[in-house]
């Protein structure tokens, strides 16, 4: 294997299980700086590649691996942190991401002489550097219009292979489909997706540009209403309230921490008067609001609250209902997973169809002639 110069390369050299199709490449350019200042990232797709331990989060500066602090830190390690906010509900518990980025910074803003072995730089104008680090990981979590999704193929292709082997393809010669180039990305728009059908009342079958994709609607719509309820975490009033028994001292700080109305109202027992609005109706809002307070922050309390909240696998949806939640689901920041990490798509690349099907044999030798 020939030495590889670049990062997306150079990974999967270092890590064996990670193929090419599981990392993203992105650059973007920072236009209130003053000089030439970009952030370039190549990072793991959180579907796809995870860490037990934040040991492949990485920072470098001008083609150097380094410690960066600056004067509004606050922090030790602040864009390793920021690199973590970012990938935050996107990746299983306990999980951290593969994320290298690459600051390329004009000179001026990068003192070198903060460490002998020139590990650790001072960089100027860290407010600014850290959110283009977050919108950076975002741009590039989302899917592309035009996506030739080489990691997916790779599963679907051995997927094909089994299924051959136990059908009446016998064939010891090599496929007659080469790799195909990657695609540019068009121009179309983002919404490319049409809901074709439902497939056991679970995944919706959709049609796009370069195959089929399966969606799972029931983390789907978690998806969306998880990045909904980010924005606009809405509390009603309780009539009656409800009443709690037993509460730790944690789940009630827990409780109050997002915003619920709680008081005490007698030896362990604690009176509720507000609840999320998605909840309220439910018959289930009692345990739902203990799952709240048995939660470790608000993210985890939105992700609960949007699981118990989404439309549930088993659950007939019409074309229009399919189409509605594809096209909500394609506009989220991070429509990859959801809250908790799961995979929400699989993608069925038309050339694996073909070849699955035999469309490119000449029609005599197929036929025997």
């Amino acid at each position: 294997m020939p030495p590889a110069e670049v990062a997306q390369d150079i990974l999967p050299q270092l890590l064996a299980t990670l193929r090419p199709g599981d990392l993203c490449h992105h650059r973007f350019q920072i236009p209130d700086l003053p000089g030439d200042n970009a952030v370039e990232v190549v990072l793991g797709l959180p579907d796809r590649c995870h860490r037990h331990r934040p040991d492949w989060v990485k920072v470098a500066v001008n083609g150097r691996c380094v410690q960066v602090s600056g004067e509004d830190a606050g922090q030790s390690h602040p864009l390793e942190q920021t690199i973590l906010a970012a990938f935050r509900q996107t990746l299983p518990r306990h999980r951290h991401p593969l994320c290298f980025i690459h600051l390329h910074a004009d000179p001026q803003h990068v003192d070198w002489h903060r460490h002998p072995a020139k590990t650790e730089i001072y960089l100027q104008h860290l407010d600014q550097w850290r959110p283009a680090i977050t919108t950076t990981i975002q741009e590039a979590l989302q899917i592309p219009a035009d996506m030739r999704d080489s990691g997916h193929t790779q599963k679907i292709r051995q997927l094909m292979k089994v299924a051959e082997a136990k059908g009446v393809y016998h064939l010891q010669q090599p496929s007659i489909l080469s790799p195909q180039p990657e695609q540019a990305a068009s121009d179309s728009g983002f919404n490319i997706l049409k809901a074709i059908a439902q497939l056991h009342c679970t995944y919706i079958v959709a049609e796009h540009p370069t195959g089929v994709w399966l969606v799972e609607q029931h983390i789907a719509h978690e998806r969306v209403l998880y990045e909904q309820l980010g924005q606009d975490w809405h509390l009603v009033p309780l009539t009656p309230p409800l009443m709690l028994r037993d509460l730790t001292e944690g789940q009630v700080e827990q409780l109050t921490d997002i915003g619920i109305d709680i008081a005490e109202f007698g030896h362990q027992l604690w009176v509720i008067r507000s609840a999320p609005q998605r909840l309220v109706e439910r018959s289930d809002c009692e345990a739902a609001l203990i799952e709240l307070s048995q939660c470790e922050s608000i993210e985890a309390a939105l992700a609960a609250t949007a699981c118990r909240s989404a439309i549930r696998n088993g659950m007939a949806l019409n074309l229009l209902e399919m189409q509605n939640l594809l096209d909500q689901w394609q506009q989220t920041r991070h429509p990859r997973t959801c809250p908790h990490g799961r995979p929400i798509y699989l993608s069925m690349e038309e050339a694996d169809l073909s070849r699955f099907f035999r469309r490119h044999w000449v029609i005599g030798k197929s036929h025997g002639i």
